[in-house]
């Protein structure tokens, strides 16, 4: 055999590299073909899906507008809208999962809760929101068992995410509680200081209230003595005589011994101090004829009449 011969392939070799290339060649079409099929069907799949989002936005602009606008919402194409692209974002079908006996229509509103009605309550310049009206209503019950302050509830739409907590709930009450508290024991305090100065003063009154044995002391004649030197000593009127009774039952109840022992006034007129009355008598400090008698000269030449004595009284609690 000579060396040409030898270096061609034999018919034999010929067909075992002819069946190699052909088996090459159904590999890359086998190859090409799964990969072309494998794209088509990932298309597909992005076509309907796109196709279920369109039904999931079609089916909320058809079937939840009425209730969006029933529940409250505020602006229903822009709510919409977020919650179509928020369905985008997170890849929200239409058959979400629901609660049992949860319908759709709820399922949706409870998930997108964003423009909606609420009921509102200012406290102390801070605003309450509730979801619910009864549940607005019993917030402030609670507040007025400690304030007796009128609240007006105002409804509002309004952008929120999360209601007022009972955190915050329980606070204000709190704080009203102690508030309340701390105004009811000052309060309870005043009272108890009223009554304390008011018992002292019934004490005071009953000390000056002692009367004398002397018949001559006696209320009736003494009034009496007064009544004629206002008639007729004086020239004034009955009125003044009525001004002249309420004046001196309000100093010293008409007793002679009646001494104040905080300023030093004495008597019936109360004369301060006492020795003013000298002029009347050496018997000024016991005897209430004497002190009657400085009185209405006292009275006569400060104020012209017991009326106008007696006016001043009322008005500044002194004469």
């Amino acid at each position: 055999m000579t060396r040409s011969e030898e270096s061609l392939p034999s018919r034999k070799g010929l067909g075992k590299i002819f069946s190699r290339k052909v088996i090459g060649l159904l590999i890359i079409l086998l190859i090409s073909l799964l990969f072309l099929t494998g794209f088509t069907s990932t298309h597909q799949n992005q076509s309907v899906s796109a196709e279920e989002q369109e039904r999931f936005e079609n089916a909320i602009v058809e079937k939840y507008v009425k209730k969006l606008e029933n529940e409250g919402y505020e602006e229903i194409s822009y709510e919409l809208n977020k919650i179509i692209e928020m369905s985008q974002e997170y890849h929200i079908q239409v058959n979400t999962t629901r609660l049992p006996g949860e319908s759709l229509d709820d399922t949706i509103i409870k998930r997108y809760d964003y423009f909606a009605m609420y009921y509102q309550v200012k406290i102390d310049d801070k605003d309450y929101l509730f979801k619910h009206e009864d549940e607005c209503n019993q917030f402030i019950q609670n507040i007025k068992q400690y304030d007796n302050q009128d609240y007006t509830i105002n409804k509002i739409k309004k952008l929120i995410r999360n209601e007022t907590s009972q955190d915050e709930i329980n606070e204000i009450i709190e704080i009203k509680k102690q508030a309340y508290e701390k105004a009811k024991a000052e309060e309870e305090a005043r009272r108890k200081a009223k009554e304390e100065a008011e018992r002292q003063a019934r004490e005071r009154a009953r000390q000056q209230s002692t009367t004398t044995s002397s018949s001559s002391q006696n209320l009736s004649s003494l009034q009496s003595y007064a009544h004629n030197l206002v008639i007729n000593t004086y020239g004034w009127s009955e009125y003044d005589f009525d001004c002249l009774v309420k004046l001196w039952n309000r100093e010293s109840g008409w007793n002679p011994n009646a001494h104040n022992s905080s300023s030093g006034a004495h008597g019936i007129p109360q004369s301060l101090p006492a020795s003013k009355m000298a002029s009347e008598g050496s018997d000024y400090y016991t005897n209430g004829e004497t002190q009657i008698r400085w009185g209405l000269k006292y009275i006569a030449g400060r104020y012209g009449s017991p009326a106008n004595a007696w006016a001043h009284s009322q008005q500044t609690g002194w004469y």
